[in-house]
């Protein structure tokens, strides 16, 4: 399941080779007959409890809005002004860098 819900550049057998680099070496054909195998329910079984429970438990709620929840995914980035209200409100993200001249944070 790791390995089907990780998204990667790189070659299947070059995935497979860094994820059982303590085990028994595992072949393309072999994790293509393996991923045949698995049951579609496997996944509306992890989506039930790792999205649908957390989001939609009454404790999770803080605001309604007109008696709704309110929720939203978006994956846009986008450059907020530089100001201390909008900071408050919404943070910061650090950067990191191996090059020792990027560092710092942005909104």
């Amino acid at each position: 399941m790791v390995l089907i819900l990780r998204k990667s550049v790189k070659s299947l057998q070059l995935i497979l080779n860094e994820f059982t680099l303590n085990f028994e070496p595992v072949t393309n054909s072999a994790f293509t007959s393996l991923r045949a195998n698995l049951k579609h329910t496997a996944f509306i079984e992890l989506n039930q409890k790792a999205v649908v429970d957390v989001m939609y438990s009454d404790n999770n709620i803080k605001k309604f809005y007109k008696g709704m929840r309110v929720m939203g995914i978006d994956g846009s980035k986008l450059l907020l002004p530089d100001s201390a209200e909008i900071t408050e409100d919404f943070g910061q993200i650090s950067c990191r860098s191996d090059h020792p001249d990027v560092k710092g944070s942005h909104i």
